[in-house]
């Protein structure tokens, strides 16, 4: 009985180590993302609840983020396409190619 306890607990752990990896909110993957914004012609605009929303500005900056998209006419014509304003993007994930924007 205890081995399967053990068993168990070391499943549950690794269950939590593997959904904490597979956050689309990394830290490395923000800052792929922010170099990524200047070049990006588009992207996917997801919008998030306010639990998503706090993991999400744990590691990102959202005033960055919306400084630099200002700065992207073709991003700024996307978000809008999408029915949202860059004032409501809050972080972003990805690389030029499939980047992500979230929105609040």
């Amino acid at each position: 009985m205890k081995m399967l306890k053990i068993v168990a607990l070391t499943a549950t752990l690794i269950a939590g180590v593997s959904a904490a990896s597979a956050s689309p909110y990394s830290n490395m993957g923000s800052i792929e993302a922010l170099n990524a914004i200047q070049d990006a012609t588009g992207a996917t605009v997801l919008s998030l609840n306010s639990n998503e929303a706090i993991s999400l500005m744990a590691d990102n900056d959202a005033a960055t983020v919306q400084a630099r998209i200002q700065n992207n006419k073709w991003l700024v014509d996307t978000i809008e396409r999408q029915g949202y304003t860059v004032d409501q993007i809050i972080g972003a994930t990805g690389d030029r190619n499939s980047l992500t924007l979230y929105a609040l």
